[in-house]
């Protein structure tokens, strides 16, 4: 069995294969072009620690974990998914709180030490813009789930970044994540996805990605100016920014919240 045996997705009469980064000698241009248009600027933004190197390099250590999503008529990738196995024997409820940072840096030491991993933790899936609203983003956390099985890995973890939440960058997390829709049901789209996916919420990681960077290369990734010292609410971002002339430093550190899939 090989990833290309896995279903291929057919939405609104078009058909979509599975590709992944072993398979697909350019994968990481492909993907980065979708990731630019579905992170905010700020995220993306080359920084000293070399946070623009993070895709190619997930690609080259671990590339039968990330994956794509190819319309086939056009032989056009519309969506990317970035997962690391890890090795984790512990309860879920001591899952650090640095979230997104501890798993990338976690996947990047148990690659050097040879770990048998245990789980795989999702990074990101993107889907391209016009792409969304086609329940394409659903399908990519069953494809990343089907990865896993096929690596024998018992559960898939995800430190979601609630997709409306940078609507409300004041509000406590603790408080957004219990918000219902009409419904009754949770308000934020993409904690509701993951959960009629079959998610369940762990817990908040309310450092689950912390970007630490010059005043004047903050202001390059906000696109906007920080005249002093003090708290700044950034488009897209979900917590302001804290901004400090005397050190020259501005400081993000963005809450997400830890979710886990039992996989049969």
């Amino acid at each position: 069995m090989n990833y290309l045996e896995l279903p291929n997705l057919i939405k609104d009469g078009v058909s979509y294969q599975l590709v992944t980064a072993k398979d697909t000698p350019n994968f990481s241009e492909l993907a980065g072009d979708i990731l630019k248009q579905g992170f905010a600027k700020f995220l993306v933004s080359p920084n000293p620690s070399g946070e623009q190197n993070i895709n190619a390099l997930l690609c080259k250590l671990y590339p039968e974990f990330q994956y794509g999503l190819v319309e086939s008529s056009t032989q056009r990738m519309v969506a990317v998914g970035f997962s690391v196995p890890l090795t984790w024997e512990g309860n879920f409820q001591n899952l650090p709180n640095e979230g997104w940072d501890w798993a990338y840096e976690k996947a990047i030491s148990d690659h050097a030490e040879g770990s048998n991993p245990t789980l795989l933790c999702a990074l990101s899936i993107n889907v391209s813009p016009e792409y969304r609203g086609k329940s394409i983003s659903g399908n990519m956390i069953k494809f990343m789930g089907e990865i896993a099985k096929f690596h024998k890995l018992g559960w898939l973890i995800v430190p979601a970044r609630p997709t409306l939440k940078h609507l409300y960058p004041l509000i406590p997390i603790e408080h957004y994540v219990n918000w219902q829709n009409e419904a009754g049901l949770l308000f934020d789209p993409w904690l509701r996805t993951h959960i009629k996916q079959g998610a369940k919420i762990i817990k908040i990681c309310d450092q689950a990605m912390t970007i630490i960077d010059s005043i004047t290369r903050w202001e390059t990734r906000a696109d906007m100016r920080f005249p002093e010292t003090g708290d700044y609410i950034v488009p897209q971002a979900l917590v302001p920014i804290r901004i400090d002339y005397a050190s020259n430093q501005g400081t993000y550190i963005e809450p997400n919240v830890w979710l886990y899939y039992e996989l049969s």
